[in-house]
């Protein structure tokens, strides 16, 4: 049978038979550039995974392999050759492989080895279960260790020590902050990265991934009774994961499209920060640093940094705004179901009860007045 030759970018395989190849390729060698060659009794495919290697090894541009590329190329074979020398159990390779595959390979498998960011590891690892999470820092630091030791990246990112996710228990927790613990919190974190997305579920009712999709020029001051508050649009969301938000509109139910309205000192103060957003040139009200708005997982991770072990779950937050504007602030409860983004339950709340933005403006102030004791409107 004729000898099939292929030319590549860089080196090339000549196909003996099915089971035979013969790869060659051009080094950089202390005495020069020096040809090399070798028979390999394999298949195309693993002579062509093969190449790849020494090309990144001792190409001159030596390209930047993508995770998957570095886990085929180094780190599959070193786990089957541990498997054949009884350091690692078979489960235990195979446990390795599903994890790779189910929830590694999907987010990291087409990336640069070099251009993963701690942010978005921890931000990812947050969406795993604690046990995944482990496993899958094991892989991504094996294959790293290869990169730093092929000279293709100059240190390992997955080797940080990054905060894994915390393990099921029984049930959520139910905790919620009384107003004057949220207003403890209001101040203790001013100036904070938490601080915009807090104030805008914590006093303005935004579930988590609603209280990251805000942009500074939609923020609104509005007076009324003699009193400010910023009315903000809530049009759009963050998901667990992922670098910008879901479509305008992509909410949890067609009544969550609405618009929150935090009284005043906690929307004038998130109108300061919209405005001071503004000046600085950023796209969102909370963003990571790099002009990307925060996802759920980032702000969950920056939460509990900000507030510590003791800090509730940043989702009963709005449970909180539930329990305190009813009890504390007063306000009725078609009015909280608006705001919430709830449904209003039958005929007149499905097809008549359309509040206009200035009287739902004009209802939190009342209130709001009337629990300050300055007087009723």
């Amino acid at each position: 049978m004729p000898r099939k030759k292929q030319r590549r970018a860089w080196g090339s395989i000549t196909s003996v038979s099915k089971d035979k190849q013969i790869i060659r390729w051009v080094e950089n060698t202390p005495e020069g550039r020096t040809r090399r060659s070798r028979t390999l009794r394999c298949t195309r495919k693993d002579a062509d995974l093969e190449l790849a290697r020494l090309r990144v090894l001792h190409a001159e541009d030596k390209p930047v392999p993508t995770i998957g590329k570095a886990y085929v190329m180094w780190y599959e074979p070193w786990i089957a050759q541990c498997v054949v020398d009884g350091k690692t159990k078979e489960r235990t390779a195979e446990i390795y492989e599903r994890c790779w595959r189910l929830h590694v390979e999907p987010r990291w498998g087409g990336v640069p080895i070099d251009s993963a960011k701690p942010i978005q590891v921890q931000e990812w690892l947050f969406s795993l279960s604690k046990s995944n999470a482990k496993v899958a820092m094991v892989i991504l630091a094996k294959i790293g260790d290869f990169a730093v030791k092929y000279e293709v990246i100059a240190a390992n990112k997955f080797r940080l020590r990054y905060e894994m996710p915390v393990a099921a228990g029984p049930g959520k927790r139910k905790d919620t902050y009384s107003l004057a613990e949220a207003d403890d919190l209001f101040t203790t974190l001013r100036g904070s990265p938490v601080e915009a997305p807090y104030i805008l579920a914590c006093f303005g009712s935004a579930r988590t991934g609603e209280a990251l999709g805000s942009k500074p020029g939609e923020v609104e001051l509005h007076e009324a009774c003699g009193m400010k508050l910023a009315v903000v649009p809530i049009a759009r969301r963050m998901d667990e994961t992922g670098d910008l938000p879901l479509p305008d509109g992509d909410l949890k139910t067609p009544a969550s499209y609405r618009v929150a309205v935090i009284p005043e000192p906690y929307g004038t103060r998130y109108y300061d920060i919209a405005r001071q957003r503004i000046a600085d040139g950023a796209e969102w009200m909370a963003d990571r640093g790099d002009g990307l708005p925060l996802n759920k997982s980032a702000l969950c991770y920056l939460w509990r940094s900000e507030v510590g072990g003791d800090a509730i779950p940043f989702a009963n937050l709005r449970t909180s705004w539930r329990t305190f504007a009813k009890y504390d602030w007063g306000l009725d409860s078609e009015t909280l179901e608006i705001l919430m983004g709830h449904k209003l339950d039958g005929i007149s709340g499905e097809h008549y009860i359309r509040p206009k933005v200035e009287n739902l403006v004009k209802d939190v102030a009342r209130s709001m007045l009337q629990f300050r004791g300055l007087g009723t409107f």
